[in-house]
């Protein structure tokens, strides 16, 4: 019935209202819909963002039923950026070299992947200070983002070694690095015996995987192998201070929180999707307005 509306903060759900999503298996953790959610209202967007949880076996069926309700657009988070793909109308060529997406657009029912990780994490990097080109860059993680995030580093001629439980896929994507942008990319295992060693040949230490989170295994790097010269990147927010974080800062290492590569990340999927700028100062501003939950939830 015309003029009757849901409240959600200060916005008026109709009929009318944009819907966009985030689908993943966890969600409860993610920060994406304050960010979202308070880009759309500084701007006066008649739009709103949900998460939804979608475990793996459903995830056909979701990306079906996004397309059918006329989400306008969708980020997708582990577990689900390499497989979603299949379940796309288009890739952009980017992303289809990483062979992950974390943005989806639905231009009039066809949908359309991107990958806005290796572009936030790397703005995070620069936006710090940090020299990437050329750099020495350890990276752990060959997953969606992992994949996202060495594309990017490679493409400044980073030379990359990577580290993940499943060998055969840092391998694979070792291959797809040293084939496309013709750098050195070595890999192997999580149990490596050569890990304090490549710990100490590395400029550049990041973490793409999700050791650390939410009080899961933390990565197996000792505080005694970590330099004040290192640069220490964490894409983990849950907890905002994770261990690797926490012994990087005790020897003076410079260190990047996962929340500087979340607002970027997610300024690049905003504009892809509205095709306007995206407020970041007031993305921003509603992450700094969640750190005090964040840490206390950490604590607790």
């Amino acid at each position: 019935m015309r003029g009757r509306f849901l409240e959600f903060d200060d916005l008026k759900i109709t009929g009318r209202t944009a819907v966009y999503a985030l689908i993943g298996d966890p969600v409860d953790h993610s920060l994406s819909p304050t960010i979202q959610n308070a880009a759309f209202r500084s701007i006066g967007l008649e739009a709103i963002y949900i998460p939804f949880r979608v475990e793996p076996s459903a995830l056909k069926a979701a990306v079906r039923g996004l397309r059918v309700l006329g989400v306008r657009g969708f980020n997708v988070t582990a577990p689900h950026k390499i497989k979603t793909i299949k379940y796309l109308d288009e890739v952009e060529a980017a992303a289809a070299e990483v062979g992950s997406v974390n943005t989806v657009t639905n231009l009039d029912g066809n949908l359309v992947g991107s990958n806005t990780d290796g572009t936030g994490a790397l703005q995070a990097l620069e936006e710090a200070g940090a020299r990437v080109e050329g750099a020495s860059v350890l990276l752990f993680g060959a997953g969606g983002a992992g994949r996202a995030i060495a594309h990017a580093l490679a493409e400044r001629n980073c030379a990359i070694t990577l580290i993940n439980r499943t060998t055969s896929k840092a391998q694979r994507l070792a291959k797809r690095l040293h084939r496309k942008f013709g750098i050195a990319a070595k890999h192997y295992s999580l149990s490596t015996q050569n890990l304090r060693a490549l710990v100490d040949s590395a400029d550049l230490i990041v973490n793409a995987s999700s050791m650390g989170m939410e009080g899961t295994d933390d990565l197996p790097v000792s505080r005694k192998w970590l330099r004040e010269d290192h640069w220490v990147l964490d894409i983990v927010y849950k907890p905002l201070r994770t261990k690797l974080l926490q012994n990087a800062a005790i020897v003076g290492a410079r260190t990047i929180n996962g929340l500087d590569m979340l607002v970027n990340q997610g300024a690049c999927s905003f504009s892809l999707w509205t095709k306007k700028k995206a407020p970041i100062l007031e993305m921003r501003r509603a992450i700094a307005q969640q750190i005090p939950a964040i840490e206390h939830a950490s604590s607790s």
